[in-house]
């Protein structure tokens, strides 16, 4: 008899437990559902169900029903681009990490088909755009260019086949400018780097053949030197051609005053 009054008393205890986790579990989600009502209710506005991620998805992770759901989000606070139905997503795989509890948009299946590709024998160096860059207006994806490196001591050549991967776009704020994407050869990605950091470089667009002098392929001067100095020592060339006339001029002075005293 005790026994089966024990049985049938953990029984009810048993069931008792169980109807008090399911009223706990009720009772959470009306109160939340119950702030949510309070929140569109002070901030205003319609609502749309969007497609919101459950839990962090990586870049390359495929989205199913295990990470996403659709969720009532105030139409005012709606971001861009924001995935309206999960069915429109399903399967597809992400490209830009999403955070838990965010609204998925197109940006997160950005196609990465329009990404700046490189030569194969080239290396992409993003140049910082500057005011005495000289950068020539209007320059778009594929243009050559030609860096030169200015400095007190002379102009000098660095390279005459940069090619513009990515066009110059100027972004908002204080902290940069923008910058321009370029090709550049693996030997002269050094000197483009230091005359970048200097502030020495300068790009210009040349046009075809321009940098060639003649019709017999002279190469134009890679180095041209700063405004009154002159190439390869010529003053001293003078300085020594004026000493080798001076023993003449003398000489032919003490001549003239030897006869003098003759007469």
């Amino acid at each position: 008899m005790r026994r089966r009054f024990r049985l049938v008393a953990s029984g009810a205890c048993a069931v008792a437990a169980t109807a008090l986790c399911l009223l706990y579990g009720q009772g959470v989600r009306e109160e939340a559902e119950q702030a949510r009502a309070e929140a569109l209710e002070r901030y205003g506005g319609e609502v749309v169900s969007l497609v919101v991620a459950t839990e962090g998805i990586e870049a390359g992770e495929v989205v199913d029903r295990t990470n996403v759901a659709e969720r009532d989000w105030l139409v005012d606070l709606v971001p861009e681009g924001a995935v309206t139905a999960v069915d429109e997503v399903l399967g597809a795989e992400v490209s830009v990490p999403v955070a838990a509890g965010l609204p998925l948009t197109a940006l997160n299946f950005r196609d990465a088909a329009g990404a700046v590709e490189v030569p194969a024998d080239r290396v992409a160096l993003s140049v910082p755009l500057a005011d005495d860059l000289g950068l020539p207006l209007a320059v778009t994806a594929g243009t050559t260019l030609a860096a030169f490196e200015v400095t007190d001591a002379g102009t000098r050549l660095l390279a005459d086949d940069l090619q513009v991967l990515a066009a110059a776009q100027e972004s908002a704020g204080l902290a940069a400018r923008g910058s321009i994407t370029l090709a550049v050869s693996p030997d002269d990605v050094p000197s483009v780097l230091s005359a970048s950091a200097e502030g020495s470089l300068r790009l210009a667009l040349p046009g075809e053949g321009s940098l060639e002098l003649g019709t017999g392929g002279a190469s134009a001067p890679t180095d041209v030197p700063a405004e009154g100095s002159s190439p390869g020592g010529g003053e001293g060339d003078a300085r020594g051609e004026a000493a080798d006339e001076e023993p003449g001029a003398s000489g032919g002075t003490q001549g003239q005053d030897a006869e003098g005293e003759g007469a």
